[in-house]
């Protein structure tokens, strides 16, 4: 049991009272004290239905929210479990799903996991209980055949996590097991609980955190990584110990945090990271995947005793990843973003009274930025949003009615209506879906949406963007081709679209690209656009975006005679190009002429035959004849003119 030490001057009457977690998931009051507010403003509106009460055990308190959708509506379904041994499932109007909730023999701790587990289009849910059992429910809340299976012992805070470890398409169920005082295990299970060969397998001590899975080294196997309460373990997918692994007694001790894999250095191959704790003193420690130190690390953090995973995100947009960790101090900054080399970032650590929360990573203020949201243990507690340079997000944080606890916020787009929700479970049973309605939810700027970081509570930090993006204009379309993305579970692609380069954009294709080209049919003669495409995994987490490419389909002649003179010329030394330009505009109400000083505030655009930009000016009063500064080949070229009315466009032939 961890007792958090306050000092006597922070015991002051009041209301605001302090909770901490032990190794065994029971929640208690440790202090009470008078909080000084950060300033907090009202809540987000609630979405129609919410919040939701679950029942709550009195010690042990409920942890995770997940949004999938369930029946295949096409909206997302909340899916959370409480410790008064229900599990629920709400549409996003706060209905139960028909044959929902399912009361089970003990209380549910941890967030579910879902997937396909049958592969069979549906989608079902796996919880993890504290008698020890992995049950596994269909939509419709029918149990799956073959199921609950024995982990024997105590699943609180633990997570089951999903994957396709054989490559069959259907999917595999990982638990890792504590027993108080005993060595811990891990589980490893097919879709129907039949055994996977090479598992179960045993660690030094009790079992702590959800398990982590992906392959670290690129041998084209998975890797299982787990930890004990004092070491490191990694397993392939056969359960073979891995070269350079365990880790073992690296730690005073670790408590409910999973390990995090991602690629640091940009080799290809994965890092482990995990949270850890020794004496009064937390740490982030960081592995290469073959056990090896990676520079710069571990780092430390404010005890006592960390709860926090070390969720990786980049936060500046500077392309490298960023470092989370936490400690678990009152009164002082408590949440740290690193750079891979181990500096802080300018304006962290940031203060997160009595931290046991994960942070999620998202877009929550349309700046086309990332701002980390997590929520602080203090009852009534916080939700806040820091920017990437610590300072609070605009109308952050907000007040929430308990304590987070063991936790983390879940993102997404609940109603498909393009606004971001955000779901969080607080340890008085309260499920809370908020709405911003002002906010769009863009999943390229979701770094990490949720605890464990996907449905299948997989810690790996992925898909990676897609490479090598180009856009080939043809005669009435745009054909966009780039590379297949390397992880084996890419559900598909989207394509996202701007007519700004840079966006923001908007996803045009309502169905997941399943190949690495897409033909774009809905443009414009004459118009640019500028695309960029992301991979999304079938776990429902999505890459930010590729490299942009742009295009423009071929254009036609317009039959106004606005434009009047133009023509393109060489100079003399046939070293650069001139172009002459007259714009034929109504003169006294008769007749017509040639007057240039009309075509202040006008673009001009020049496009080869395929319909290709080849370069664009600003026309002003003067001068009569533009210097476009580069030769080009004798073709035919085409001149458009934007006007407040639409483009005005004149085929030119250029020739010596």
């Amino acid at each position: 049991m961890i007792i958090l030490a306050v000092s006597l001057t922070a015991l002051l009457s009041g209301n605001t009272q302090i909770y901490s977690t032990d190794l065994d998931g029971e929640a208690r009051l440790v202090a009470e004290y008078q909080l000084s507010s950060p300033g907090v403003f009202a809540l987000p509106q609630q979405m129609p239905g919410w919040p939701k009460v679950m029942g709550t055990h009195p010690n042990y308190k409920p942890s995770g929210v997940c949004f999938a959708d369930l029946n295949n509506d096409g909206n997302l379904e909340i899916i959370a479990g409480s410790t008064d041994s229900k599990l629920y499932a709400w549409d996003y109007l706060g209905n139960d799903l028909p044959g929902w909730p399912i009361t089970l023999p003990a209380l549910v701790q941890a967030k579910v996991a879902v997937g396909d587990l049958d592969n069979n289009g549906d989608l079902e849910v796996v919880v993890a209980a504290r008698n020890g059992y992995v049950y596994a429910y269909h939509h419709d809340a029918t149990l799956v055949s073959g199921w609950p299976q024995n982990a024997d012992g105590v699943l609180g805070l633990i997570a089951p996590t999903l994957f396709d470890l054989d490559r069959d398409g259907d999917l595999e169920v990982i638990m890792v097991q504590m027993q108080s005082g005993q060595p811990g295990h891990v589980y490893v299970w097919h879709h129907n609980g039949q055994v996977y060969s090479g598992w179960p397998k045993s660690m030094d001590y009790l079992g702590v955190a959800t398990a982590a899975v992906a392959d670290i080294d690129n041998d084209n196997l998975f890797e299982i990584v787990a930890l004990s309460y004092y070491s490191v373990y990694a397993w392939d997918q056969n359960g073979n110990t891995e070269p350079g692994w365990p880790k073992l007694n690296v730690a005073g001790g670790m408590s409910y945090a999973q390990a995090v894999l991602a690629d640091l250095d940009g080799n290809d191959d994965l890092e482990i990271l995990h949270s850890y704790y020794s004496g009064n003193q937390n740490y982030v420690g960081i592995y290469h995947h073959d056990g090896s130190g990676f520079a710069g690390w571990p780092q430390t953090y404010p005890g006592p005793q960390t709860y926090t995973m070390p969720v990786t995100a980049d936060l500046d947009l500077d392309a490298d990843l960023e470092i989370f960790g936490g400690g678990h101090v009152i009164g002082g900054p408590s949440l740290s973003a690193r750079h891979v080399s181990g500096g802080q970032l300018p304006g962290w650590p940031v203060q997160v009274d009595n931290l046991e929360c994960s942070p999620i990573v998202l877009d929550v203020n349309a700046d086309g930025s990332r701002e980390t949201v997590v929520g602080d243990n203090l009852n009534p507690g916080h939700l806040y949003a820091f920017n990437a340079n610590g300072s609070y997000a605009t109308d952050w944080p907000v007040s929430t009615s308990a304590a987070a606890g063991v936790n983390s916020a879940q993102a997404g787009d609940v109603d498909r209506d393009g606004d971001l929700e955000i779901g969080l479970v607080l340890m008085d049973g309260t499920v809370n879906l908020w709405t911003l309605d002002s906010v769009p939810y863009q999943p390229y700027l979701t770094e990490w949406g949720t605890y464990f970081h996907d449905q299948w509570n997989t810690g790996w930090f992925h898909p990676r963007p897609p490479l090598s993006l180009s856009a080939a204009p043809l005669s009435d379309r745009i054909r966009l081709t780039w590379r297949k993305n390397p992880e084996p579970d890419i559900a598909g692609y989207a394509v996202y679209r701007s007519q700004t380069s840079g966006g923001s954009y908007a996803r045009i294709n309502p169905t997941m690209a399943s190949d690495t080209f897409y033909t774009d049919s809905t443009v414009l003669p004459g118009v640019t656009y500028f695309y960029c495409v992301t991979a999304r995994i079938k776990a429902d987490a999505e890459s930010r975006l590729s490299n942009e490419a742009s295009g423009m389909v071929g254009v036609a002649e317009s039959s106004s005679d606005r434009m009047g003179l133009l023509s393109i010329s060489p100079n003399p030394f046939r070293t650069q190009t001139y172009i002459k330009i007259g714009i034929r505009v109504p003169s006294g109400g008769s007749g017509a002429s040639f007057q240039d000083f009309q075509t202040e505030g006008l673009g001009l655009s020049i496009y080869d035959a395929a319909g290709r930009l080849v370069n664009s000016f600003a026309l002003r009063n003067t001068p009569y004849a533009i210097h476009w500064g580069q030769s080009v080949p004798d073709g035919i070229y085409f001149a458009g003119i934007k006007t407040p009315s639409g483009w005005e466009i004149k085929k030119i032939i250029k020739t010596r």
